[in-house]
């Protein structure tokens, strides 16, 4: 915490609505640290306060981070670790390291180790929320609003919980910044690590690129030098992933393990809308309505913009429905910045009563989550 205040006392005057998106984003952290231990399935002892932050597939990456990925293969139908890339954890892995020489409980390391890189992560979000913002003319007070509007935007509680959407959302705002600036290198290195981050960079990336090309002309482009080489940036994405398949073929085997271990989570392609009340549990439904508002909403908001901002859309919205599962898709969609911008103009002068009942619904969803999700230290830090 004296890190962050350095930070405080650093910045001026000028900045002071950037000071207050960070006392807003770390005071909601602390708010759900609180609220999840009093909730049921909450509270499992002091030792474990941290571990509401670390409930589901967090533990996966728990595992990956402690032990690297399995040598062999994925067999058929069992859920393995090479459904999540790797970026996230090896960050978790560095802060593990110091841990260990304190302490050998495989609990308290993983959640202190996740803890400490959310801490960053969480300043880093807000800061480079704040310059792409800028980049588009947002002052520092829109941005400010902007960051509070997103926050409290249904199941963005995420956000805070060990899960790898911070990271891949700051890494995508990279992504636009070096767009907006022309900075060819930092693009490439955004694009290659996003790709790292989750198996969605590759998607994004791709997105990135037909915005690109529908905004600077589907042909002129080759013939506009600065134009070309953003666009050639781009393919450090593809070229990240593949050096990860040749990495997964002399670790395991199998180039594409990443592919061949969907299955056993319910992943098959099908049509976007077939997996839309699929599901008997009744949270399905739930998520199955919530996905129908957003694609409905998305359809009026984003009517009338143009064709680049469309097809980046569209593109990563109906891509995780086509994978056959919508268990995580609010999580899929949470990282698409256009949406939320387009939502934000024109709920921007309501923004206090979109507040309130954003955190009132956040608040409930967060019940929900809590009180269903398993902890991740009973299923992996333990064993």
């Amino acid at each position: 915490m004296a890190f962050f205040m350095a930070i405080f006392v650093a910045m001026p005057d000028g900045n002071k609505y950037l000071k207050r998106a960070l006392l807003f984003a770390f005071g909601l952290k602390l708010f759900y640290l609180l609220l999840g231990n009093l909730l049921p399935n909450g509270w499992n002892g002091l030792e474990h306060v941290l571990d509401v932050f670390a409930r589901n597939d967090s533990g996966w990456y728990h595992q990956i981070a402690r032990d690297g990925y399995p040598t062999s293969p994925p067999a058929l139908g069992v859920q393995t670790s090479f459904a999540f890339f790797p970026l996230y954890p090896a960050i978790i892995s560095l802060f593990r390291q110091p841990i260990l020489l304190f302490t050998q409980n495989n609990d308290l390391v993983y959640v202190l180790a996740s803890f400490l890189v959310h801490l960053p992560l969480t300043w880093l979000w807000v800061v480079m929320l704040f310059k792409w913002l800028g980049g588009m003319g947002f002052d520092s007070r829109r941005a400010f609003i902007y960051s509070i509007f997103f926050q409290v935007f249904p199941y963005h509680f995420f956000y805070h919980m060990f899960y790898s959407e911070v990271l891949f959302s700051i890494l995508f705002m990279w992504a636009l910044i070096a767009v907006q600036k022309k900075m060819h290198l930092s693009l490439a290195m955004a694009v290659a690590l996003l790709t790292l981050c989750r198996p969605t960079g590759i998607v994004f990336s791709a997105g990135l690129g037909l915005w690109l090309l529908a905004e600077n002309g589907w042909f002129r482009v080759l013939r506009q030098r600065d134009n070309l080489i953003q666009l050639l940036a781009l393919f450090a994405a593809p070229a990240a992933l593949v050096l990860w398949m040749i990495y997964l073929y002399f670790h395991c085997g199998d180039p594409v393990a990443f592919s061949s271990t969907q299955a056993a989570w319910g992943h098959a392609y099908t049509w976007p809308w077939e997996p839309l009340f699929a599901g008997r549990q009744w949270y399905l439904q739930l998520i199955s309505i919530y996905i129908l508002l957003l694609i409905l909403s998305s359809i009026l908001l984003l009517r009338k913009t143009r064709l680049g901002e469309q097809l980046f859309f569209w593109l990563n919205a109906l891509f995780p429905l086509i994978t056959g599962s919508i268990a995580s898709y609010y999580r899929y969609f949470s990282v698409i910045p256009t949406y939320f911008l387009r939502l934000f103009t024109v709920l921007e002068t309501r923004w206090k009563w979109v507040f309130t009942f954003g955190m009132l619904l956040n608040i409930l969803l967060y019940y929900v989550w809590v009180s269903l999700s398993s902890r991740a230290s009973e299923e992996w830090l333990t064993f």
